[in-house]
């Protein structure tokens, strides 16, 4: 399967509105581009860049509490581009001395992404080394499509990913319609399912399941 390269912002679509360069973490995802770029079909044209909704939880005594949500895309100014995956790295990384202060052994933060896209091998490798030095975050990652996923360093990315114990899905009609209630910048318009939303997630999982069984595909 053919994808566009993540290397490079999509272009918007004609009707959508000129809008001034965001900086990571944005707060919100507007209506347009989370259609455009979540959408779950088999071979989406000009989706060129990758979006990273994400959600902190922190458990403390049993409880879960909500620390923060936001929307991260690919950097690629002034220097070199950086995939979203480690943009949120990046910051989560200047968040240690806070996030960090206080935490029991019993204590952890639940990190959630949902993803326009898989994450690539290199991304993944770095994903990886950041969860070994950072025992007490967990890691769910959901995806709306995978990025190259007939190809071996993919494949491999994946499964190091979930041998390193984060947890990797395939978004569901739930996940994109949960999305849309916490990271759409539309709250008063009502999420609508696409045609094969069902389908292609179906679909989608049952790749990623021979992935990480590392079956033929």
């Amino acid at each position: 399967m053919q994808h566009q390269r993540r290397g490079t912002r999509a272009r918007p679509r004609q009707h959508f509105t000129a809008v001034p360069w965001p900086r990571n973490p944005m707060r919100w995802l507007s209506l347009e581009y989370f259609y455009f770029h979540f959408t779950n079909w088999p071979n989406p044209k000009g989706r060129n860049g990758c979006y990273l909704c994400y959600q902190v939880k922190r458990t403390e005594k049993g409880f879960s509490l909500d620390m923060g949500t936001g929307v991260f895309e690919n950097e690629f100014y002034p220097k070199k581009p950086i995939h979203t995956e480690i943009c949120f790295l990046n910051w989560f990384k200047t968040q240690q001395a806070f996030l960090a202060q206080n935490l029991s052994r019993e204590e952890k933060y639940h990190v959630m992404w949902f993803m326009s896209w898989s994450p690539c091998f290199q991304c993944a490798r770095q994903v990886v080394a950041f969860l070994k030095d950072h025992k007490y975050v967990q890691l769910s990652i959901f995806v709306a499509r995978l990025y190259y996923s007939s190809r071996p360093q993919y494949q491999q990315g994946l499964r190091s990913l979930q041998g390193a114990g984060a947890q990797v899905a395939i978004m569901t009609p739930a996940d994109f319609a949960y999305c849309w209630d916490i990271f759409v910048d539309d709250p008063l318009q009502p999420f609508r399912y696409w045609k094969g939303i069902y389908l292609n997630s179906c679909s989608l999982s049952k790749t990623l399941v021979d992935i990480l069984r590392n079956l033929e595909n």
